[in-house]
């Protein structure tokens, strides 16, 4: 079971601790002491009055006899009823997202009994379970008392963030708001994390904001961002094409490579690329393909394969998820049935971890969700080089959230947000030159011809080349190196 379990690394858990101004004889809770950084970290500031719950048993166990003078709880904290209130809280609450709290059913936790809690009444229906230690931890704070949490810094994205933010705003004053890059994690999540230093109540105060990165086990602040200016251009991306993501099966170990005699399976099989590794280049003319179990025909199924199915529905029934799949079992016998998307146009693959790469599919190969797919409305390989050349990465680059290692991910919204030359006022040279740039860069892999549609763009913007070859060569050797 999934209990979001993600632990801190010892040095982060050292700078959370030291931001506590509480007195040495407060009384300091853990609501989820995992392994136990937090209280040997609070145990080193001098705090001896300290509480923690877990609800791991064999975590539990381990920690609970190195600390036998701290009053330990195997439970759940979210149930934790009484009066006790603490005049400090710090905590790294569990990583569940909101589609899967109900995961832990066994365990007594579900989301309609967690709304059950008046507590927990103005949190959105969208709550990720962080969300939910959160209020918990602020409900059971003395007025004035000290709440330092470490969650995804994506809040303001998901679903309900602003919501969160709202309500939070209502009952705490955020005193710190520290960005964190770096090793966060004893092991590696590919999240960016925010910690936050919180009071109880409202008071007059200007949030400090701080950047830190962890490195070789310390925590230092970050190397100031350079500032690359703007890249000016008038025309929204929605001008020129439109973007969705690709094809979601709900359950990529069913329907990906199934385990089937590929004689029985062949007619049931559709080509499809899975991961931006699979392509080498530009174009998807030589990508690796897997195969996607599609049924055309749902009366017409070979033996095989509805063994198969018969197999995977009574797995997916005994444990009741993938809960898409689930809830179609319960409404149609062709539950299992998939409707693959139009796949042509611009693939890109929205996890960057070296160069950007957006790519011809003019075959119009079925793609998964780990890509975003572009439907160009103007000439498609015209569409390429305003897509692959330095101004539009580099727009990328200051737009997409960085994580550890140099990886760097783009929202769709990263992707309409993008601002584009306006055509009409190039040359018929300037645009026949720029669709052969970009066809020779899809089927022969010429990434020289970057360099080129970039030079070709720049006369049409005040961004001249040299200047734009330097921002965006910095701003990404920035990223790599995992600098702001």
């Amino acid at each position: 079971m999934d209990l979001g379990q993600v632990f801190t690394d010892r040095a982060v858990a050292a700078y959370m601790a030291s931001m506590f101004e509480v007195e040495r004889d407060a009384l300091i809770l853990d609501p989820c002491f995992g392994a136990g950084v937090f209280l040997e970290m609070v145990m080193q500031r001098g705090f001896t009055n300290v509480e923690g719950y877990e609800i791991d048993k064999e975590l539990y166990k381990n920690v609970k006899v190195q600390y036998p003078k701290f009053h330990l709880y195997n439970s759940d904290f979210l149930k934790v009823a009484g009066t006790r209130r603490y005049d400090g809280i710090i905590m790294n609450p569990s990583y569940i997202r909101q589609e899967k709290i109900d995961d832990l059913k066994q365990l007594g936790i579900t989301k309609a009994k967690l709304r059950k809690n008046k507590i927990y009444k103005k949190l959105p229906g969208s709550a990720n379970m962080y969300m939910y230690f959160i209020f918990k931890a602020l409900d059971l704070l003395k007025e004035d008392g000290e709440l330092v949490v470490i969650f995804p810094s994506s809040w303001m994205d998901a679903r309900g963030g602003e919501a969160f933010q709202k309500v939070l705003n209502s009952c705490a004053t955020i005193m710190k708001q520290v960005h964190i890059s770096g090793d966060v994690f004893e092991k590696s999540a590919l999240v960016e994390v925010i910690i936050l230093k919180l009071k109880k109540g409202k008071i007059e105060h200007k949030t400090e904001t701080i950047y830190l990165e962890t490195r070789d086990g310390s925590m230092r602040e970050k190397a100031k961002t350079f500032d690359c200016g703007e890249v000016e251009f008038d025309i929204p991306f929605s001008r020129y094409a439109s973007v969705r993501r690709g094809l979601t099966t709900g359950c990529n170990a069913m329907y990906i490579n199934p385990s089937i005699k590929e004689e029985e399976a062949r007619k049931c099989l559709l080509p499809i690329i899975s991961s931006p590794k699979s392509i080498t280049g530009y174009g998807t003319k030589g990508a690796v393909k897997d195969n996607l179990l599609y049924i055309q025909d749902c009366g017409n199924v070979p033996d095989g394969v509805e063994k198969y199915l018969e197999r995977w529905k009574k797995t997916i029934h005994d444990k009741k998820k993938p809960k898409t799949l689930f809830q179609k079992m319960q409404k149609s016998e062709n539950w299992y049935g998939i409707r693959p998307i139009d796949s042509k146009g611009i693939v890109f693959g929205y996890i960057v971890r070296n160069d950007m790469k957006f790519i011809m599919n003019d075959l119009g190969c079925l793609v998964r969700d780990n890509f975003y797919i572009i439907k160009p409305q103007i000439d498609e390989y015209l569409m390429l080089a305003l897509l692959n050349n330095y101004f539009t990465y580099y727009q990328l680059e200051k737009s997409g959230k960085k994580y550890g290692a140099g990886l760097l991910k783009l929202q769709r919204y990263d992707i309409e947000a993008l601002r584009l030359p306006d055509i009409t006022l190039f040359s018929d040279d300037d645009k026949t030159q720029l669709i052969n740039l970009a066809k020779e860069l899809a089927t022969a892999n010429e990434k020289r011809n970057i360099v080129k549609i970039t030079d070709c763009i720049s006369k049409y913007s005040e961004v001249k080349f040299n200047m734009i070859e330097v921002m965006y060569e910095k701003i990404r050797k920035f990223r790599l190196e995992g600098k702001e």
